[in-house]
């Protein structure tokens, strides 16, 4: 017995996925700046959160002295003027899947790494710590949702 049939829709289908190729590139870049936008915020978070620690006496530009709650060394530096959070970027490079947080003042280095007088106060890496487990997901959920969007079309 002889069975007749036709497959149709396959040079559809074969487009698709040829063009699947480049979607997964954007999926990748997706993936690695939704990682870095989430390391970003808990950073964010844990200077946000105050924690006990030592009064010290600061002066504002002005030269009016205020009290200020240093965190102690090993927890996130507490924040005071808020420019350390103001400062905490994303930067993408454009057409890669790469992405950079971090913050262009000079004393965020000093309070990440500390210094011969002061003791680290981290911010950066327990963010990326935190967070880094997430960009496997991440990167799946993009390229899933380019096959979805595919699919529809």
């Amino acid at each position: 017995m002889k069975s007749n049939f036709k497959i149709t829709g396959d040079d559809e289908l074969i487009r698709k996925m040829q063009s699947l190729g480049a979607d997964m590139e954007k999926a990748l870049e997706r993936g690695v700046k939704q990682t870095a936008n989430q390391v970003r915020n808990s950073a964010i978070k844990s200077i946000q959160n105050q924690t006990v620690g030592t009064y010290v006496t600061r002066y504002s530009q002005g030269g009016k002295a205020y009290q200020h709650v240093a965190s102690k060394a090993g927890d996130a530096p507490n924040t005071d003027t808020g420019a350390l959070v103001n400062s905490i970027a994303v930067e993408n490079k454009k057409g890669e899947a790469v992405s950079f947080v971090g913050s262009g003042l000079d004393y965020a280095k000093y309070l990440e790494l500390g210094t011969k007088q002061m003791g680290a106060r981290p911010w950066l890496m327990p963010a990326l710590n935190t967070n880094i487990g997430n960009l496997e997901s991440n990167i799946v959920k993009q390229a899933m949702n380019m096959i979805r969007q595919k699919a529809k079309k």
